[in-house]
């Protein structure tokens, strides 16, 4: 069953030569590529155009170029909600040494070894779901969050407290999106804790044995630079929150694909299709990230017109994985298309950090999920808002047959986190 159509990551491009268009008089653009001139962005909707700006050194995808930095909390303050996003932009992609740690830890060879455990959390999540509930709620964030803090290292003892940490970095990401920095005291109060405890336990992992490849990237990086303890808290809580969400989002989708056509899932049950391919596929038509968003960072005129510095390029990925020019009736459900068609996950340069863990997490979500043969997920209830920059699964409704009705079966509080408060 097809998924459903997806929004792009932008409105209806404005014309040629409106008002303040770099390309007025220019010639005609590129297929595939269009201006923007109420956001001054150019937006990438071929597949052939979003190769080059993945790749080319001239647009980069960190934050704003203009950006002021901001003073940074002492070892002994607890960061403000400013100064946690300033930790956040001075450890995240931009910090050159520790990406390469980090980028080890995630490599593909380094997360395999994980599979078969994030495959055991999915199952164990699976046969203790309740009669009927929301699969988003019950199974697939606490599958998530498990299969994410185990990545990371962390004791499933502080599973579950983490999962409360990674519930009100959100809530502070999302007031910050809408330009909101000052919190509500109780807001504020709640951040703060989160903080402390997220330190705490970062104090612990990282005073240990290096338990995971991720652990190691941090020592690692202390080892280098020095120790850094905010700046440790605030990398994790962008490898949270840049990860659950949308591994979230993409194994809802993958299981709607799934359990949307009954053929595909019997196919999948004996084992002739494989896992991974139909995962791949759902997330090529409903990726989890709307678009890729960067800067022009030199002069330059690789996409066929001249790019000026500060300009902003938006890579339409929902567009782009669906490019005609590039594969045949792209918006069928075909599980085995070349992964090189779908960049859901970014390339080159501009590659997704946790890719390789994503697809796991994602495909070990589904194998433990179809598994469990008496639940029956209704796919029309799926639910995705998006915010033009992801899709974000709210809601999906199962059922569990031939079970009793009755109270919650509990995975315990030691095996795994929460479900959504």
């Amino acid at each position: 069953m097809p998924p459903e159509p997806d929004q792009c990551p932008a409105a209806a491009a404005s014309p040629v030569g409106a008002p303040g268009d770099p390309t007025d008089g220019a010639p005609a653009l590129p297929a595939g590529l269009s201006w923007r001139a109420d956001t001054k962005q150019w937006l990438v909707r071929s597949h052939d155009l979003a190769d080059i700006v993945l790749r080319d050194s001239h647009v980069g995808m960190e934050l704003a170029p203009d950006r002021v930095p901001v003073p940074l909390p002492t070892p002994e303050e607890v960061p403000s909600v400013t100064q946690f996003f300033e930790l956040w932009y001075q450890r995240g992609a931009n910090h050159p040494a520790f990406g390469r740690h980090l980028r080890r830890a995630y490599a593909p060879a380094a997360v395999a070894d994980f599979a078969t455990t994030f495959v055991d959390l999915a199952t164990a999540r699976a046969a203790a779901l309740p009669s009927a509930g929301d699969l988003v709620a019950d199974f697939i964030e606490p599958f998530c969050l498990d299969s994410t803090l185990r990545l990371m290292g962390f004791p499933p003892a502080r599973w579950p407290m983490l999962a409360k940490v990674y519930r009100v970095i959100m809530l502070v990401i999302h007031a910050r999106s809408r330009g909101v920095l000052d919190l509500p005291a109780r807001q504020a109060a709640a951040f703060s804790t989160a903080l402390r405890y997220l330190r705490a336990a970062m104090d612990e992992l990282t005073a240990g044995a290096a338990v995971t490849p991720v652990v190691a990237s941090f020592q690692a990086h202390a080892a280098a630079e020095g120790p850094d303890p905010w700046g440790d808290v605030a990398a994790v809580a962008q490898l949270l929150a840049a990860g659950v969400p949308q591994v979230t989002t993409g194994t809802a989708v993958a299981c709607r694909s799934v359990y949307g056509d009954p053929a595909l899932l019997a196919l999948l049950r004996e084992g002739t299709v494989d896992a991974a391919d139909v995962a791949e596929e759902a997330m090529r038509l409903s990726p989890p990230f709307l678009g890729v968003y960067g800067w022009v960072l030199g002069d330059c005129d690789c996409l066929g017109v001249r790019l000026r510095p500060g300009e902003a390029v938006v890579v339409d990925l929902v567009a782009v994985n669906r490019d005609a020019g590039r594969m045949t009736d792209p918006l069928a459900f075909c599980p085995g298309r070349s992964r090189n068609l779908n960049i859901t996950f970014g390339k080159g340069a501009h590659y997704c950090l946790g890719a390789a863990s994503a697809r796991l997490q994602v495909v070990a979500g589904l194998v433990g999920l179809v598994g469990a043969v008496r639940v029956h997920p209704d796919v029309s209830g799926l639910r995705l808002t998006d915010d033009g920059f992801a899709q974000t699964a709210r809601a999906f409704p199962y059922r569990v047959a031939d079970r009793p009705t009755g109270g919650r079966a509990d995975p315990g509080s030691e095996r795994g986190s929460t479900g959504r408060a």
